[in-house]
């Protein structure tokens, strides 16, 4: 049976649409913005998904140690979080068939926090003087649906260093495995 011609499910997306209406009510119209339009994005991604549709326009060849931007949405309390970002910058760890393990990058540290780790400035990312961490505490699998080209770059992607990639491999050995 087809949406379309669920009644029963068409009065629960009625009744979801009054209570986020409700929810949102005392909520900062920007952030209820944010919120909805996120809403639409994974609806979105949901239907491609259902549909088999093609992927977005993918980096070339994703291999270890490239940094590429995915949407991560919006999430709960400390969580890596897309609100006002639109994205984050990651690096790319492991690829698999329609998945990539990924680990974000911020501009800023996280005072005391033993899952942070300076990389310095990455050429390329175009921060002249600004410094990258890695932020082992919100490494994650994605969708490569999530993911999109870096704009200005031929490959869509910047790719690090044997150095900072090794870099890496140890901060994840030392949090992970030691």
């Amino acid at each position: 049976m087809r949406f379309s011609s669920n009644e029963s499910l068409k009065d629960l997306t009625f009744k979801f649409k009054k209570d986020l209406d409700k929810k949102l009510k005392n909520v900062d119209n920007n952030i209820a913005e944010e919120y909805v339009n996120w809403l639409f994005r994974k609806t979105a991604l949901f239907e491609e998904s259902y549909k088999k549709s093609g992927y977005s326009t993918q980096p070339d060849d994703l291999t270890r140690g490239d940094i590429i931007f995915a949407e991560f949405g919006i999430n709960i309390g400390a969580e890596l979080s897309d609100y006002k970002t639109h994205g984050h910058y990651c690096v790319c760890w492991a690829i698999d068939l329609g998945n990539v393990i990924v680990i974000p990058l911020s501009s800023s540290d996280t005072k005391g926090s033993f899952l942070t780790f300076d990389l310095g400035e990455i050429k390329g990312l175009g921060y002249d003087g600004v410094h990258s961490y890695l932020k082992l505490d919100a490494i994650r699998s994605i969708s490569k649906r999530r993911i999109s080209r870096l704009p200005n770059k031929e490959k869509g992607k910047i790719h690090l260093d044997d150095t900072t990639i090794e870099k890496i491999r140890l901060a994840i050995k030392v949090s992970f495995l030691e």
